[in-house]
């Protein structure tokens, strides 16, 4: 069995210390992480006890790195777990560290989805943002249940986009036909585009 035979505390970082198993280095790892599972030179310490240190310390330092990235803004599952793989952490590490933030509150997609739908509404229909969500990690059961319990008429931002985009111009039919294909190319429904321009559009336009 390998034997600890020395812990140094870091010089350029006091919360990191240096392992070192039968006089060889070992690994570099989280003060917290020796501290946890009572390591102190001299001790005797099995492959298990060795890899859980490794292990110990990337999940605490993977939570570290994850609670600074999600500081800044709300963000999906996905999102924090592409962003640690990014920064090197293996899969599992990923893994455990969104599943314990998730079960904490600090990462929710549900109130995500409502957070993004609210904040975009006015620039892109419903397709389009659910859309957008799936592509960030979001369940369409989540996406869906934001809508039902808060829905979301979207009539008069197709109509405000529509103004704005026909304002000062001479409307005709090749311009409403342009318009009405971007009102549904962001995401609004057909029948949304249809009221947006129906101000505009002449008799038997459609």
């Amino acid at each position: 069995m390998s034997k600890i035979t020395a812990i140094t505390v870091q010089a350029n970082n006091k919360e990191r210390c240096n392992v070192y198993v039968d006089g060889e280095f070992f690994a570099g790892v989280l003060v917290e992480a020796v501290m946890t599972l009572k390591l102190k030179p001299g001790a005797e310490a099995d492959e298990k006890t060795l890899n859980a240190l490794k292990d110990f310390s990337a999940r605490a330092e993977a939570l570290s790195k994850a609670a600074g990235y999600i500081s800044k803004s709300l963000k999906t599952k996905r999102q924090v777990k592409d962003y640690l793989l990014r920064r090197g952490y293996d899969y599992r590490t990923a893994t455990d560290v969104v599943e314990k933030l998730s079960e904490k509150g600090y990462i929710n997609d549900a109130l995500y989805a409502e957070k993004y739908i609210e904040s975009t509404k006015a620039t892109q229909g419903r397709r389009l943002a659910s859309f957008k969500l799936m592509q960030k990690g979001v369940k369409k059961s989540d996406i869906e249940t934001v809508y039902e319990n808060e829905p979301f008429t979207q009539e008069e931002d197709a109509r405000k986009i529509a103004e704005k985009r026909l304002r000062g111009k001479e409307i005709t039919k090749e311009l409403l036909s342009k318009t009405f294909r971007y009102l549904v190319g962001r995401g609004f429904s057909y029948e949304e585009a249809e009221y947006a321009l129906k101000d505009f559009r002449g008799e038997g336009f459609w």
